[in-house]
């Protein structure tokens, strides 16, 4: 999978989460992990649309913002139900 969809894919997810925080707070959700979230967001960005990543191992980086963006999604489909129509706001739609 590209960085680029996961990327995507976090973002959308992220958006969704702080949106229903409350929700997700009750199933153990904490503000670090959003922090968390934003800041491999950031990284990722950074390290792969320039040079600033050229000493860092973004394969890494990308695994653990996959792995953080996988168990938001799990979270959520445990408070809100796996057929919920709220989790369609967590699932990145490709343009």
């Amino acid at each position: 999978m590209s960085t680029e969809i996961i990327l995507h894919e976090a973002t959308a997810a992220l958006q969704a989460a702080l949106q229903h925080a409350p929700e997700l707070a009750e199933v153990g959700v904490t503000d670090e992990e959003f922090l968390l979230m934003r800041v491999l967001i950031t990284r990722v960005a950074a390290y792969s649309y320039t040079s600033l990543g050229n000493n860092v191992d973004l394969n890494y980086e990308v695994g653990k913002l996959k792995i953080l963006k996988d168990v938001i999604i799990r979270t959520a489909e445990m408070r809100f139900g796996h057929t919920n129509k709220v989790l369609n706001e967590f699932k990145y739609a490709a343009q």
